[in-house]
């Protein structure tokens, strides 16, 4: 019984390692998107996902005033990023409007 709970230790570290640097990478990823619509005059709001596990629900959602087409954008469809031409006020409820200044809160806590 003592190997098991070894190889549970080991195990849950190596997993909690590697979920941080898939969170780490991925934030990155949405922090370079934001940056990049900001930088051409586009208003980016982030909401952090905070719920669930982002295996379930991904890592926040962000909206980018465009009417960029995400297959065109990335090559497919990304969870977290919504692109539209016009945001409303009920869209926007709850998110945090990103800018250069504030791009660190683009985040995921895990």
């Amino acid at each position: 019984m003592e190997d098991l709970k070894t190889l549970w230790k080991e195990t849950e570290e190596f997993v909690e390692q590697q979920e941080r640097k898939i969170a780490e990478k991925y934030i990155h990823f949405l922090r370079r998107v934001a940056e990049t619509y900001i930088r051409s005059g586009k208003r980016v709001f982030f909401r952090e996902n905070r719920v669930v596990h982002y295996g379930e629900g991904g890592f926040g959602w962000m909206i980018i005033e465009s009417q960029d087409d995400p297959h065109q954008v990335f090559g497919g469809y990304v969870l977290e990023i919504q692109f539209e031409t016009q945001i409303s006020e009920r869209e926007k409820r709850g998110y945090t409007e990103i800018t250069e200044q504030n791009i660190e809160e683009i985040k995921y806590e895990i």
